[in-house]
């Protein structure tokens, strides 16, 4: 106690205690490392974040010009890091596989030189100024991920057909499609078949028809048309072929009102080409003449059955009736990737029962023969795409639905594709003498077959249709069909025999004469 009194009066008399002039500047010697560090925290700092930015923005520009072409990703991504000032900075360009659905953190994995996507790294430093005073390195490492993928996308078209037909069949269908009587020729057919319009002209043609001239393609689409403005349309895509054009007109001029209207949404190939429409004035995607055509008809018939009775059209039967009932028209898939929801397309069933009569020797009755067919609904999926320097490639796995022939007493009025079918359970009258009554019944199911097509970079430029099934394989199952038969005279079965000679003379067996290529 006493020393520190005494030393109190020792600082009182030298004036130490009233003496405060230096504090400041002891305090501000004292707190200019703190100043300095807080500089170089806030203004290097600063300078770097900005650095990490712009090497961030570099890198996600490198990335996505170089998934434009994987084959070159290399030199693509260091000549754009070049550009944006980071030619000197280290730099790894890899390939590999973006999974969308993958787990955050996941979806990127190093494919070794091959894959969808490219990811680049990039180190930079960022210079600091005020760090350097207080010993801190003169720079701040600056490190960078970039990753992007390309995403290739393609379009398709999946329809089902159980029947080829041509000539005054075709126009008694397509008339009947029309609602009109139709005489057009076969290079009339073949005109319409061959020609393909620019289908932003037709939506242009029709905007002009529905007074929506000003409107663009969504808003036109998005609208309902007549069948009679859907063909004049046409009528001015097709411009430059004389004989497609005297056809439609012809088609025009046989129909007594503007038709049905028609949902031009639900015009498949319409919607693709508004979806990839380019600027306005260019041209836009080419679509076939005759699928518009069929396909608005389609539509404006709605599920209404398609009854005919060819009679000429078919020389040397005594009458042939065709009933048919179209399910659902051509379906497309719009741009889709594979592997997404959307990248399989469905098309309902088609029903047809063809009735042939003919007339029995010496006039004494008639041989009929009803054929009904239902072809199920076909499916294709979007397996793989790819879009590279030799060219593009598609494969699609197509598949056909379950479908089903008969011989059977089926009413016409049974041809709906709203309903799950006809009853193919009664036996049809095949042969109608006075004291003679045959009768028989065949079915035959045919269960799914799936086919891989690949379409090539010709394929995909020449609008080339692949198909599953053929005709062969349609006369061949026809074949197959009659050896079924099962027959009944006057109400007694007649049944084949199967082990020539046959040993039971009471047997009322038969085998029909049926050759057949295949079974």
């Amino acid at each position: 106690m006493k020393s520190a009194r005494l030393l109190g009066r020792i600082a009182e008399r030298w004036g130490f205690a009233r003496a405060k002039g230096g504090n400041v500047a002891i305090l501000v010697a004292l707190s200019s490392t703190m100043i300095m560090g807080a500089a170089a925290v806030g203004i290097d700092l600063g300078v770097a974040v900005h650095m990490k930015r712009k090497a961030q923005g570099a890198a996600d520009v490198a990335a996505m010009l170089a998934a434009v072409d994987l084959a070159h990703a290399d030199p693509l991504a260091r000549r754009s890091l070049a550009d944006n000032g980071f030619g000197s900075a280290a730099a790894t360009v890899s390939l590999g596989t973006y999974d969308s659905t993958a787990a955050i953190g996941a979806r990127y994995t190093d494919g070794g030189g091959s894959g969808n996507a490219v990811r680049v790294k990039l180190t930079a430093a960022a210079p600091a100024t005020f760090a350097r005073v207080i010993g801190l390195p003169g720079t701040v490492p600056v490190a960078v991920t970039a990753t992007a993928a390309t995403a290739q996308f393609a379009a398709f078209t999946v329809g089902s057909g159980i029947a080829a037909i041509d000539g005054g069949i075709a126009n008694a269908v397509l008339g009947s499609l029309l609602g009109v009587k139709l005489s057009l020729r076969a290079v009339d057919y073949d005109a319409l078949a061959g020609v393909r319009v620019d289908g932003l002209r037709v939506l242009d043609a029709l905007g002009a028809s529905l007074g929506l001239q000003a409107a663009g393609y969504t808003r036109i689409l998005s609208s309902n048309a007549s069948l009679g403005q859907i063909i004049m349309a046409l009528r001015v895509g097709a411009q430059g072929n004389s004989t497609a054009v005297a056809a439609l007109t012809s088609i025009l001029n046989a129909m007594p009102n503007p038709g049905n209207l028609v949902p031009l949404t639900q015009l498949d190939a319409l919607a693709d080409a508004v979806s990839v429409a380019p600027g306005p004035g260019l041209p836009g995607p080419s679509e076939p003449l005759m699928s518009l055509l069929s396909a608005a008809a389609s539509i404006a018939n709605g599920q209404n059955q398609i009854a005919l009775d060819l009679g000429v059209a078919v020389p040397g039967l005594l009458s042939t009736k065709l009933t048919l009932a179209i399910g659902e028209r051509k379906r497309s898939s719009g741009w889709v990737r594979p592997g997404t929801a959307n990248a399989t397309v469905r098309t309902a069933q088609t029903r047809l029962l063809l009735e042939t009569t003919l007339a029995a020797p010496l006039g004494l009755g008639q041989l009929n023969l009803p054929l009904f067919v239902s072809a199920a609904p076909a499916k294709g999926t979007l397996r793989s795409l790819t879009c590279g320097s030799s060219g593009r490639q598609v494969v699609i796995d197509g598949q056909t639905g379950l479908a089903t022939l008969a011989i059977a007493e089926i009413p016409r009025s049974a041809i709906n594709t709203g309903d799950l079918g006809p009853d193919l359970s009664q036996p049809a009258t095949l042969l109608a003498l006075p004291l003679i009554r045959v009768t028989g019944r065949s079915q035959l199911v045919l269960g799914t077959n799936t086919q891989s097509l690949t379409f090539n970079e010709a394929d995909i430029a020449a609008f080339r249709v692949r198909s599953i099934a053929s005709g062969a394989i349609a006369q061949s199952l026809t074949s197959s069909l009659l050896g079924s038969l099962v027959l009944s005279l006057n109400g007694l079965g007649v049944t084949p025999c199967y082990s020539p000679p046959c040993r039971q003379p009471s047997s009322r067996r038969l085998r029909p004469s049926i050759s057949s290529s295949a079974r």
